[in-house]
Formats: C-alpha cells, structure tokens, sequence
C-alpha cells in the first residue's frame, strides 16, 4: 500500500495557488482551455434553458453583475484577464442557484431571486459564483478527476478488492468531500470582497446564508457534506468581516466623491 501513497500524493503536488488563502493547487489545465470549454458550456445551457431578456429582474441582475464584473477585475485581474463577461437570466422559479463560468458567463435563476430579496444579497451570491472561477475550482476538480483516473488506472489495477475498497473509501471521505467544501469556503472568502469592493453591503451575507439554508433540505452532517455547515459558513463570515468592510467603505467613499464632483457648482 506504501507505494500507491506515494503515487497518490504525488499526482496531489500543487502548481499553483489560490488567491486569499494561498492553498497550493493541482492544476493541469491553461486558462484557455477553460475559457473555452465555459464558452461551450454556456452555449448548451442557453439553448436548454429559457431565459429572461428583459423587466425589472432582468435590469436588476445586469446592474449587479456588471457591478461584481468590475470589482472581480480590480481585485483579481490577472484571474480574469481576457474575459467577455455576459449575463443570463434563467427562467425556472423552483431554482435557488446561479452559476459563473471561466470567460465570464454567468448564469441567474429566477428562483434565486425571493430569497436573496435584494441587491446587496444577490450581489454576494453572483460574487460567490464568479471567485469560484477565480479561484479556478473548476479546472482543480478537473484535474483532480484526470489524477483519480490515474490511480484507478494503474494502481488500483495491482490491487485485490479490498485494497480497492479501502482507498475508494479514504478517498470519497478524506479528499474530495472536505475539498469541495475548501472550494466553497475560498468562494464565500473572496465572493464577501467582491462584492463589497462593488459597492454592496458585505453585512448582508449572514442574513443571506440564513434564508438560503432555511430554502434548501435539511442539510447531512457536515464531514458528508460538500459545503460548510450554515453556523460554520456563518462564524467564518464574521471572521472576513473588517476586511470586507474596508473594501465596502472605500467604494461607498469613492461613489460620493464621484457624486459630490459632478455636481454643477454655483
């Protein structure tokens, strides 16, 4: 067994990180092939789905994204150079979910849109979804799988089945549950930034976290869950608080300096 542990963290050996935390990544993917397959991706959920081109909801979530688009630029341009952001908003109100894609399409569902309530929420679960693909937690799962399908591969060929048994377990447990909910934990970091930097209220997260843990099923217990528990998510919320808030107040500063200089002076 001592062999396929070697083999094992060794296709795990990071060559990147991720913004705010500086967690090392294992990615095998350029930012042009991900940008190419969200381009893809994006072209098949819209010919799916059906979509909202325009009301108040539809003006609503243009506004904030485009918002979001720009702070994600000041913030992290190199995560996001090249991109032609777009914005989709998807008609099914049983949806409570949105989604970003690497290039900068990103997608609404109208049933999102009761439980963020406002601006400052929707704002924050856009924010959410677009560090996603900052933080490149698309292409790190993807070259997770390609490194899973090496060990099944080649090493767990050379084993009997409960040998086979035992990594799939320590597997599924020990790394890609508690992975995604690392993924979901840099996305709520970065996301709470995002959207402060844009000008949205960062305070608005907990209240909003809150609703949608009330709007979704009774969640399992979290080491089986592939997000932070909603008192886990909460307490690191408040955590990444101050440094939102500055973000915030800079913005809110910066909009009434814009405003006081383009009044017409007497």
């Amino acid at each position: 067994m001592y062999k396929y542990a070697i083999l094992f963290l060794a296709l795990l050996v990071g060559c990147s990180s991720a913004p705010e935390t500086g967690r090392s990544q294992f990615i095998v993917m350029s930012h042009a092939q991900e940008m190419k397959l969200g381009q893809e991706a994006f072209t098949k959920i819209l010919k799916e789905e059906k979509t909202i081109k325009k009301g108040t909801q539809y003006d609503t979530m243009q506004r904030v994204g485009e918002k979001v688009a720009l702070a994600a630029e000041r913030l992290y341009p190199e995560s996001v150079h090249g991109y032609k952001w777009k914005f989709a908003l998807i008609k099914d109100k049983d949806m409570v979910n949105a989604w970003a894609l690497p290039g900068g399409k990103c997608g609404v569902y109208t049933g999102l849109l009761p439980v963020t309530e406002n601006e400052d929420a929707l704002a924050i679960v856009m924010a959410h979804e677009v560090a996603h693909v900052i933080a490149r937690h698309g292409a790190e799962r993807s070259s997770q799988a390609i490194a899973s399908s090496v060990i099944a591969g080649i090493a767990m060929s050379e084993m009997n089945k409960r040998d086979q048994m035992i990594v799939l377990g320590a597997y599924g447990l020990g790394i890609a549950l508690p992975f995604s909910r690392t993924q979901e934990t840099e996305a709520d970091q970065i996301g709470l930034y995002i959207a402060a930097d844009a000008g949205y209220d960062p305070r608005e997260a907990i209240p909003l976290w809150q609703r949608m843990g009330k709007a979704g099923k009774k969640a399992p217990a979290e080491f089986l869950s592939t997000h932070p528990a909603s008192e886990t998510r909460i307490k690191q919320l408040r955590g990444w608080m101050p440094k939102a808030m500055m973000y915030y107040d800079t913005s809110i500063a910066h909009e009434e300096a814009l405003k006081t200089n383009s009044k017409p002076k007497n």
